[in-house]
């Protein structure tokens, strides 16, 4: 490692490969070197350490845990790279095997977890669990009550195995088909082994939805629970990682600011036919610029990528610029001088911050003070809803990426100055991209504005509706009415095989130019009741129902 400091976890021989890396990474702190050093070998991980964290929090189905089990925790380190090995095709031949205890909708220590680094550097790294946490296999029987599944090779079978996020393929195209048949509570019973490579499940609902000769896939169970994880880290670095198997989300970065990502890679191995029960990589309330390239992510139940903060409630108005504020879920600082965006109807009023202190945590959430430069605007009431500029990037640009059997939204985009440029979305269940915030469950916000959607692929998309927004591109707040998501700029993609191209419920000065439908029923739809401002390619407005404008 010329003109680098280097520690070698070769170099450490007590306890487990988990005990190995962490000693491995003490020392790097300790000296500060500047790089772990990796071998090309599969480092199986069994021992965990136990932190301190309110990571956990982050939807209505989080525990409310304040410790987290880890194999490897890396806590307030700089200028660290951990550098794995490559094969000669320039694959990683460095993997990191997490514990599977096989307990059914369980948690899991999670493989790697970062909080409050500066200058972290990932490279040539895969993760993965043994025993794997997804099977999958073909039906070969079903009657009302009953389903038989023949496993692949090489997939986990085993009696009692759970039924959780399940979904169907179409076995000549390995298309994914449908709704998903079960979500996170399973299917009510599980799996009861009926043979050396052969499941049978009781249930009515499950046998109502699939067919014999489908290749179906399942889950060990479907926590809020983090795989990876990365907290308040600054200049967050990844190239070249792979996820082929997790529990929960993949991978989470939280209030990163800054994070550049090339050939980020969320696929099975093998036969399976899923990566993982939940989102591939949720972005919460990162900022700064975000960078992300070629990446690639398959089958995941929800979101390939998931990217959001929490809506800001007003609780209380203190005084003419003075309000307290409640928002859901886990702490995050505010920035004085940052703006906050404050939502009256379909009005936007930008307030600046001059002060502001945590008044301490409440029931599934936290309370802030807020001072601002101005008065409040007319109307500020007790639910008028704030988005912190300071939780969302500066810029998110994702380009030359795809997203492939994805049992949600390829994106799922609650945040502004959102950038997508080549990028193929197919076969997803929901819309490829789906634009909008949503309010009455989790509070994640905000509206998506400054959107561009440029040079893309969608193929197969929205099958099934989300927020009552379907089609390759929807345009959907949950929980709200009226005009919200704003100069978006959907140009020169290609639109196949799906109902709808572009759904616009609630978006405003969207346009529309230089797309290709193929075989597409409806190219546009626009939301009669709402009527947007849509515009074609030459500047026409499209109206609900329009089937003359050129887009």
């Amino acid at each position: 490692m010329q003109g680098t400091s280097a520690v070698y976890v070769k170099d450490f021989e007590q306890g487990d490969d988990a005990e190995r890396i962490r000693a491995a990474i003490r020392h790097a702190i300790a000296i500060g070197a500047d790089h772990v050093v990796f071998e090309p070998v599969r480092y199986v991980l069994k021992s965990a350490v136990t932190i301190q964290t309110e990571g956990f929090a982050h939807d209505a189905g989080s525990p409310q845990e304040s410790v987290k089990a880890c194999h490897v925790a890396i806590l307030g380190a700089g200028n660290l790279t951990l550098q794995g090995a490559v094969d000669a095709q320039g694959e990683p031949a460095t993997t990191l095997v997490g514990y599977n205890d096989e307990e059914i909708h369980g948690y899991l220590p999670a493989i790697l977890w970062c909080e409050d680094c500066k200058d972290l550097t990932l490279l040539n790294l895969a993760f993965t669990r043994e025993p794997a946490y997804a099977s999958a296999g073909v039906v070969l029987h079903r009657d009302e009550h009953h389903i038989v599944v023949g496993v692949f090779e090489g997939n986990p079978c085993r009696d009692g195995m759970g039924a959780y996020c399940m979904n169907r393929f179409d076995p000549a195209t390995g298309s994914l088909t449908g709704e998903s048949v079960t979500y996170g509570d399973g299917a009510g019973n599980l799996f009861r082994q009926s043979g050396e490579r052969q499941l049978t499940l009781e249930s009515p609902m499950v046998a109502a939805k699939v067919r014999i000769g489908e290749h179906l896939s399942w889950h060990q169970g479907a926590r809020t629970d983090f795989q990876t994880y990365f907290a308040r880290c600054g200049e967050l670095r990844m190239d070249n990682i792979r996820t082929r198997n997790a529990n929960g989300f993949a991978m989470l970065t939280e209030s990163c600011r800054g994070i550049t990502a090339s050939r980020m890679v969320f696929r099975p191995d093998g036969n399976r036919l899923f990566t993982a029960p939940r989102d591939a990589w949720k972005l919460f309330k990162c900022t700064g610029t975000i960078d992300i390239s070629e990446m690639i992510v398959e089958g995941v139940r929800m979101d390939g990528q998931n990217m959001h903060s929490n809506w800001l409630s007003a609780k209380q108005v203190l005084h003419a610029r003075e309000a307290v504020f409640f928002c859901k879920y886990t702490f995050a600082p505010l920035v004085v001088g940052s703006q906050v965006e404050l939502h009256i109807g379909e009005r936007v009023f930008l307030r600046r911050i001059a002060d502001w202190s945590h008044m301490g945590k409440g029931a599934h959430g936290h309370d802030y003070r807020i001072v601002f430069e101005e008065d409040l605007p007319e109307g500020m009431r007790e639910g008028i809803l704030g988005a912190a500029s300071c939780w969302e990037p500066d810029r998110y640009l994702c380009k030359d990426s795809s997203f492939v059997n994805i049992a949600g939204a390829g994106h799922l985009v609650r945040y502004d100055h959102a950038y997508f440029l080549n990028c193929t979305y197919k076969n997803t269940m929901n819309p490829g991209i789906l634009l909008g915030a949503e309010l009455p469950v989790h509070a994640e916000g905000g509206h998506a504005t400054d959107i561009v959607i440029k040079d893309c692929l969608f193929d197969n998309c929205g099958f099934f509706p989300r927020y009552g927004a379907s089609g390759c591109v929807g345009i959907r707040s949950a929980g709200f009415h009226g005009k919200h998501n704003r100069d978006i700029l959907i140009v020169n993609n290609v639109m196949r095989n799906s109902r709808v191209g572009v759904h616009i419920v609630d978006g405003d000065e969207v346009y529309l130019i230089g797309n290709a439908f193929e075989g597409v029923e409806i190219p546009v739809s626009v939301d009669a009741e709402v009527n947007g401002q849509v515009y074609g390619r030459n500047n026409d407005i499209v109206q609900a129902g329009d089937d003359s404008v050129q887009y």
